[in-house]
Parts: C-alpha cells; sequence; structure tokens
C-alpha cells in the first residue's frame, strides 16, 4: 500500500448536464475526468471545468451532496 501523490494527467473528461439523482441537481453541470496518476493507474473524478485532455493536473478533495470527493485542477 503507497500513498499517490495526487499529481496526474487528464485522459478524458464529461461535462454532466443533467442530474443523475434529485440530490445532484443543485451541482448541475459539473466536470467528470479520468486521469492517469503520475504512480501509473486510472482513475475518475471530479474535475474543473476548464480542463482538457493532456492537461497536467493536481488532486484534493471537495464537498459533493455531502461527502467529500477527489476533484482535479490545472497545474500552473
Amino acid at each position: 500500500e503507497k500513498r499517490a501523490s495526487g499529481a496526474a494527467t487528464v485522459y478524458a473528461t464529461s461535462l454532466v448536464c443533467r442530474a443523475a439523482t434529485p440530490e445532484t441537481r443543485a451541482h448541475v453541470p459539473y466536470n467528470i475526468v479520468l486521469v492517469d496518476a503520475v504512480e501509473g493507474f486510472r482513475m475518475m473524478a471530479h474535475g474543473s471545468d476548464l480542463l482538457a485532455i493532456g492537461d497536467k493536473v493536481i488532486a484534493s478533495y471537495r464537498p459533493f451532496v455531502g461527502k467529500l470527493v477527489p476533484y482535479f485542477e490545472r497545474i500552473e
């Protein structure tokens, strides 16, 4: 077991414009990203609306529908 650095590259991005549940309706639109972590694994998470494929990003956690979820933002 190892701790990931949080650094990654955006592999794909999808803007969610239709709420999947009544609880998520207040958050629409939101961005879901697929990222390749520098450690070699791929994961899905929330991300900034400004992200594009190939962007270098870093992870943090943000509240979403009462839970903390991984959230990626571009490294400037």
